[in-house]
């Protein structure tokens, strides 16, 4: 399979800090900041054309609100209140999005971090996230496993 992040040329810090501290402790493979655009494409034939569809703008969001989920991969997450610029971003993709949520992962699995302290992350917030990168990453289920495959930047 494969996905489509928006990333930042730059990590936020905060928010690495935050998401290696959680995989480390709960024995998780770390990854980088993200916001999934588009994700479950079959086929790198697919993938390069859904990704030619998507915005080149680069953004800031606000995220301003700390989300805790159901499933694997949103267990604990950033949200912004104001969704508009990857709503417009994918606009074009057909079928795309049905259910979909953006948000920025802090971590996976299948229970809340140890150390999850609701408190302390609402300190980070709001946060604001400057995405320059549009990025084809090769996912699945393990994020060890998961391979960049090509990067642009945004204008």
């Amino acid at each position: 399979m494969y996905s489509i992040w928006l990333q930042s040329s730059k990590h936020n810090k905060e928010i690495y800090d935050l998401i290696k501290r959680f995989a480390k402790e709960e024995g998780k493979d770390s990854f980088f900041p993200h916001v999934t655009l588009v994700t479950k494409i079959s086929t790198y034939e697919k993938a390069i054309k859904t990704l030619k569809l998507l915005s080149n703008e680069k953004c800031n969001i606000n995220f301003d609100k700390i989300s805790r989920g159901d499933t694997y991969f949103q267990r604990l997450y950033l949200e912004s209140s104001n969704n508009t610029y990857f709503f417009n971003s994918v606009s074009k993709i057909e079928g795309w999005p049905s259910l979909w949520v953006p948000h920025l992962s802090l971590c996976y699995g299948d229970e809340l971090p140890k150390s999850f302290d609701l408190g302390e992350l609402n300190e980070l917030i709001p946060i604001t996230v400057s995405f320059d990168l549009l990025s084809l990453y090769k996912t699945g289920p393990k994020a060890s496993e998961w391979k960049e495959i090509t990067t642009q930047s945004l204008h």
